[in-house]
């Protein structure tokens, strides 16, 4: 096991660093080069000379390799994600107000997502081809291929105009931990990330079920007498989890994706809705330095289900001490 957790733990280091790599020199390629944050700033006073005298006191006019690394020196070491010449603070101060809230919300959502589409793709496996499974079926077709932002506005004239009204904007300004102490603002936003998970891991679940049902161990249980609902959910469920590990591992970045879409509709100030911001400022930093935070999310989160699933699937454990 200590062998399999190494292995995966050397290649989400060398993903990361060419993630490093590559937020790095993106900048490159953008109109005006390396020197766009020159010409942002200084706007109409962007002569020649006073671009030139701006990127040297920055330090942009430093050779590719001596600024990568103390680019990476200083994220390495320091976490430092660089420096936002539009808002005129660290990425990682900017970064560091809005994070929390876009956990909470995500999280918020995975768990949610986890306990109704778990038990809904058993339920679907088990109730195969009856009207109750074309109908769920149907509903997580609809919901997988309605865009985020369509059901977002169709959720908040539904709710917030027409039936119970509910609070279709968090409150402005609020604490990080505010989707436990007013959990009714954050209903609708949760709600419509729950509803996009759901859709494509109900989906994933009752295949997944389905494909175990078929094997010889599976009859052989019914075989000894063992009741529907025991060879469901005791012999069938923990085989079938693995696949559904590995794609909630792979979904954090679906889940940041969405949340910038969600948190963009209902007006939350989260960094999903700084991402959007910094971008159509061309605030390149700030975007670069959400991107690394996001693809060491997403490394942990695939790391975590890599764990799980050995957890979950004994085999993996045996395979991975016997190399």
């Amino acid at each position: 096991m200590i062998a399999y957790i190494l292995r995966r733990l050397g290649q989400s280091l060398i993903v990361l660093f060419i993630v490093i790599i590559l937020t790095f020199t993106l900048p490159y390629f953008q109109p005006h080069g390396i020197l766009a944050p020159a010409y942002s700033v200084l706007g109409s006073r962007s002569s020649p000379y006073n671009v030139h005298v701006w990127a040297y006191q920055h330090g942009l006019l430093r050779p590719y390799w001596t600024r990568l690394y103390e680019y990476v020196f200083q994220l390495v070491v320091h976490f430092n994600l660089g420096y936002s010449y539009k808002q005129e603070l660290p990425v990682s101060s900017i970064i560091a107000l809005y994070v929390p809230r876009t956990v909470w919300l995500a999280l918020s959502a995975l768990i949610y997502t986890v306990i109704i589409a778990v038990p809904l793709g058993v339920f679907q496996a088990s109730r195969r081809n009856t009207a109750i499974d074309y109908v769920a079926t149907g509903t997580a077709f609809i919901l997988y291929g309605v865009p985020a932002f369509l059901l977002c506005i169709l959720v908040i004239d539904l709710f917030g105009f027409h039936t119970i009204h509910l609070p279709i904007s968090p409150p402005e300004g609020v604490a990080p931990w505010a989707i436990f102490t007013d959990p009714k603002a954050f209903i609708l936003p949760v709600g419509c990330l729950t509803l996009l998970g759901v859709a494509g891991i109900s989906r994933f679940m009752r295949g997944s079920v389905l494909e175990v049902l078929v094997q010889d161990y599976v009859r052989t249980a019914r075989a000894k007498g063992c009741s529907p609902l025991r060879v469901l959910w005791r012999h069938s469920l923990r085989n079938a989890l693995g696949p559904i590990v590995t794609i909630l591992g792979v979904s954090i970045p679906a889940l940041f994706g969405g949340a910038l879409i969600i948190e963009s509709v209902f007006n939350y100030a989260g960094l999903g809705l700084q991402t959007l911001n910094a971008a159509l400022t061309f605030d390149v930093p700030t975007v670069l330095g959400i991107t690394i935070l996001v693809s060491i999310f997403t490394l942990l989160g695939n790391l975590a289900a890599d764990l799980v699933l050995g957890i979950v699937d004994p085999r993996l454990r045996i395979g991975g001490s016997a190399k």
